[in-house]
């Protein structure tokens, strides 16, 4: 009777270590494909969300005088001027979406397609250097829509003020400046390279 104990045991710990082994191989492959990276380049409307990211030159005259260069990154927007914004993502916006109740559109306020895509954040602070002009004068913005074609060439940064998130039922939000950028040398490609 003991060696029929010892092998049910044995099968039992084995039938329990396969379990084991199985669950934390579906864990790690889970892990894997959550921890794969996004490309900044995948257009929203395909299921994924995007993140606009990289380096952009000032296009539009107001970028020009007043902020420079910016660097877009997943959690805040870096300018030339030295102002820094920390922003968490919301979700995606499309160009056709009120700003305001009764108000225009993304793609109107940006001069823009309604296919833009428009990634919308909320700033979480600002940082302004002493002697420069904040992004919304002496008033804190609130929210950054980034208004891009599919191709990323160009950004336009619309700055918000107002407690409210811009959207077709905000009555408390606000288009306080608008900035346009665009890329380098031209289109970005899924793979982040510059044609």
């Amino acid at each position: 009777m003991g060696r029929g104990r010892t092998r049910k045991r044995a099968g039992v710990k084995g039938a329990m270590r396969f379990v084991l082994v199985a669950l934390l191989t579906a864990a790690l492959a889970a892990c894997g494909e959550t921890a794969s990276p996004t490309s900044a380049a995948t257009p929203a409307h395909e299921g994924r969300p995007s993140a606009l990211a990289g380096d952009y030159k000032p296009m539009s005259n107001t970028a020009r005088a007043l902020t420079g260069a910016i660097v877009i990154q997943r959690g805040g927007i870096s300018f030339g001027n030295g102002v820094i914004l920390y922003t968490r993502t919301l979700n995606p916006r499309r160009g056709g979406d009120l700003i305001a109740k009764n108000g225009d559109s993304y793609a109107a306020a940006v001069v823009g397609p309604g296919s833009l895509q428009v990634e919308l954040r909320r700033i979480t602070e600002q940082v302004v250097p002493d002697g420069v002009i904040g992004l919304c004068g002496a008033e804190r913005p609130q929210y950054v829509a980034l208004a891009y074609d599919d191709r990323e060439t160009t950004v336009t940064l619309l700055m918000f003020t107002g407690d409210e998130p811009p959207g077709p039922e905000a009555l408390d939000s606000r288009v306080c400046a608008r900035f346009g950028y665009a890329a380098p040398d031209g289109a970005r490609t899924r793979e982040g390279v510059v044609l």
